[in-house]
Parts: structure tokens; C-alpha cells; sequence
């Protein structure tokens, strides 16, 4: 595994890398208050199977990509930097292998759904399709209750000047060790990277009312219910929104980050989602 640095979008994005080039591509997407660091305990099982395997920093997580203003954080502005990633790597139009935890999930969904053409197979950690969300959000006042109170934190993290206490909360919250969250720290440790960060929750409102399709990509969906930010029915609900083979993975008693909380579990399942493809992208 190596650290390397993407050019794309007149930005520089740091990440993780591991595998040949010639291989097929497998893109990482990291949750927050985190970076690419996330994936170090899943990259280079993945590679091993053949595959070229990349983690990058998403954009306000590293130095060389952190544009200003709320509006540079709209979801689709991730989606075209993935892609331009992809465009960089492997060349332009190129497909992938795509996962993600966390926000990187809503990401990987996101790109998913709207660009289909680009993604051999999906594999979401703990954030569902935003339409199974939204649909559990609108089922019942109960459903819409439940899920309304699981995300309740947003408003405290789209807080200005709120950033440094809940970066340490979430990572307190989230139990991630010393060991395992110093490069967090490193990389986070300034006012500018961390109002940058937790723009994505003050984006929220310019896009969770987009419209998403479904899926039509080969899927797995890993839930962690420890980490009780994500409602049953809005798990439920992500059937509705995938039309490709779709598998859903329950880890009892695991909590985020789920990549480094139980990684020989995670780095299993991840394998086994690559390994039931049958040649798709491989």
C-alpha cells in the first residue's frame, strides 16, 4: 500500500493505493469525521484478489482539494470528483467497483443511481439509498419519527463554529481508538480543514431532496444497527431501490466505523461481494 496524490478537477486529492494499474478498478469512498485512512485495514486483501484498489481523501479532508463555500459540497460535486478520479486513473469513462462507508456511502448511491454506466458493483456501509431513507421518512409519522431522531445530530454538526467539539465528539462517540485515529487528527487538526469537513451537513439541504433512482448495479449493503443512526425501515426500504442482484449484510452488535470496529469481518464481506460477481469487471 502506498500514499499517492490525484490530480482532478484543477484539485489535488491525497489517498491510499495498492495493486497493479492494469487491474479493474476499485474506488473507496471514507465516512467523517474521517479519510481514506479508513480503508488501510481493507486495501490490500482487495488488491490481492486483483484488483487496483484506491482510497482517496474526498474534498475538504486534504489540503490540495478544499474549495470554499457551502454550495462546493453538494453531493454532486463528490459524484464528478469520483468520476474525474476514475477519468484520471483509468481513463476517460471508465468503470469501477465502488464502495463506500458513511458519507461515502451517500456518495456511492448517489453516483450509482445517476451514472450507472460507470459502476460494475456497489457495496454501501451503514447509509442507505437516499430515496430509502426518504421513503422511510414518508411511510408513517412513526417510521418518519424514528429516522427524524437518528439523524436529530445533524443539526448540532451544520452548527458554525461547532466543528472541533464534534469532530471529538463523533470520534469519542464512535470508539475509533488512539492508534486508529491519529491520522485523523493529523490530517483534520486546523479550523479550515474541519468548517470544511462539516460542510456536508450544511449542503444537506441543497440536495437530500434530489431525486435518485435506483440502483442497477450488482449491490451489498453492510449495517452495522450499533451505530444507531440508521433506521430498520429505512434498511428495509433500500429492496425498492435496487433493480440488480442486491444482498444485505446485518453485523450484530458492530457499530461505526465499522472498516476498523470489526475490519477481518468487514474485509470478509467485502470479499465475498467481489468474489459473487462473476466476472463483472474482473
Amino acid at each position: 500500500m502506498e500514499e499517492i496524490e490525484i490530480s482532478a478537477r484543477g484539485m489535488r486529492f491525497a489517498g491510499l493505493a495498492d495493486g497493479q494499474e492494469d487491474r479493474p478498478l476499485v474506488l473507496l469512498l471514507h465516512g467523517l469525521p474521517r479519510n481514506s485512512w479508513e480503508w488501510h485495514h481493507q486495501i490490500p486483501p482487495i488488491a490481492a484478489m486483483g484488483f487496483r484498489v484506491i482510497a482517496h481523501d474526498l474534498r475538504g479532508f486534504c489540503d490540495g482539494a478544499r474549495p470554499e463555500g457551502v454550495e462546493s459540497y453538494h453531493l454532486d460535486e463528490f459524484v464528478a470528483d469520483t468520476l474525474a478520479i476514475a477519468d484520471e486513473l483509468g481513463g476517460a469513462g471508465t468503470p469501477f467497483h465502488l464502495m463506500g462507508t458513511s458519507i461515502g456511502s451517500s456518495i456511492a448511491w448517489g453516483l450509482a443511481a445517476k451514472h450507472p454506466e460507470r459502476v460494475w458493483s456497489l457495496a454501501g456501509i451503514n447509509i442507505p439509498h437516499p430515496s430509502a431513507i426518504r421513503e422511510a421518512m414518508t411511510a408513517s409519522q412513526a417510521t418518519a419519527a424514528d429516522q427524524g431522531e437518528r439523524f436529530s445530530y445533524f443539526r448540532e454538526a451544520a452548527k458554525e463554529g461547532n466543528e472541533r467539539a464534534m469532530f471529538e465528539r463523533m470520534l469519542e462517540v464512535q470508539g475509533v481508538s488512539r492508534v486508529e485515529s491519529e491520522p485523523y487528527r493529523r490530517a483534520l487538526d486546523s479550523e479550515e480543514a474541519l468548517r470544511a469537513i462539516f460542510h456536508w451537513y450544511r449542503a444537506l439541504p441543497l440536495w437530500s431532496r434530489d431525486e435518485f433512482p435506483p440502483v442497477a448495479a450488482p449491490t451489498t449493503f453492510i449495517w452495522p444497527p450499533g451505530s444507531d443512526n440508521v433506521s430498520r425501515a429505512s434498511v428495509d426500504a433500500i429492496a425498492n431501490w435496487v433493480t440488480g442482484p442486491y444482498r444485505l449484510e446485518v453485523v450484530e452488535d458492530a457499530h461505526q466505523p465499522i472498516l476498523q470496529a470489526e475490519p477481518a469481518k468487514l474485509t470478509e464481506l467485502l470479499l465475498a461481494h467481489l468474489a459473487r460477481l462473476s466476472g463483472v469487471g474482473t
